[in-house]
Formats: C-alpha cells, structure tokens, sequence
C-alpha cells in the first residue's frame, strides 16, 4: 500500500497564478502560432510542479519527491527506521514578491505538518500538510500505527 501527499507549490503561489496564465495565454495562441504550445508547456511546468511524498508502508520506505508537471516524480526512497519518529509542527510560510514599482506583497501561510524525526531526535522533511488541526492529528496516528513509529511530543 502506498500513500501520497502533495505539499507545496514549486514556484509558490505567485509562480502558480503566473503558469495559469501562460496556460491562458498558449490556448489563446496556438491557433496561431506553434510557440502557443511552448507557453503551454512552460505554464503547465509553473503551475502544477510540487513537492510531496510518497510513503510505501508494505516495504517501511519513504520518498520525499518534487512532482514535475504534478505526475512525474523524482527523488529516492528511504528506509523508516524503527529507531525514527513522526510529530506534529504549526507551520508559517510567508510568500514575498515585489513589483516593478519596488513594492512588495506578501502572501502568509499557516498550516500544521507532520514531520518524520531521525534516531536523533532532528526535525527532518515534511510528510504531509493540513488545514485544520483535528485532521493534522488524526493522520498523525494513522500514520503512526501504519508504520509504527513513536509520536513525538
């Protein structure tokens, strides 16, 4: 059994909405023109490339990946040691970007992630990512019954 979760933009959210925008503009111009698929792809790169992780629970592996394209996953997969730990973080991402004009906007983000641990007790990558604590906790205990792992508090 394997499960998979999607955690953030590549280009964060600014570079999302501007891949959606190529992708707009592609449709708009590939009757025209061939380099309307080219912006199309592009756009599709921006808007849909994420990170993530995919977690293997019959062979105890873990594979903290970038989603190319949203699909195409690369990275390599890492055995769970019994030795390693899952735990809960609230989690604040802040998202700048600045105009032409030198002005800045700022796009905050706050969720609560599951993190797995090393046998040292050092925070490690993300797993997964929620909204809402509640569900944050309950995927904690699920994950660590499935792989029988300690929580850490």
């Amino acid at each position: 059994m394997k499960l998979h979760y999607n955690l953030d933009k590549s280009f964060g959210p600014a570079g999302a909405v501007a891949g959606y925008f190529l992708i707009a503009v592609g449709v708009a111009t590939i009757y025209q023109s061939f380099s309307g698929a080219i912006l199309i792809v592009l756009g599709s790169f921006m808007a849909f490339s994420n990170t993530g992780a995919s977690i293997d629970i019959d062979n105890f592996k873990i594979r903290f990946s970038n989603n190319l394209f949203g699909f195409i996953r690369l990275g390599n997969w890492q055995y769970v040691s019994p030795k390693m730990k899952i735990g809960l973080s609230n989690t604040k991402l802040v998202y700048r970007v600045y105009s032409m004009s030198n002005r800045s906007i700022e796009v905050k983000n706050s969720d609560f992630r599951i993190f797995l641990y090393n046998e040292d007790n050092k925070k490690g990558q993300a797993i997964c990512r929620f909204k809402e604590k509640e569900d944050a906790e309950e995927e904690l205990i699920k994950l660590s019954d499935l792989l029988g792992l300690e929580v850490k508090e």
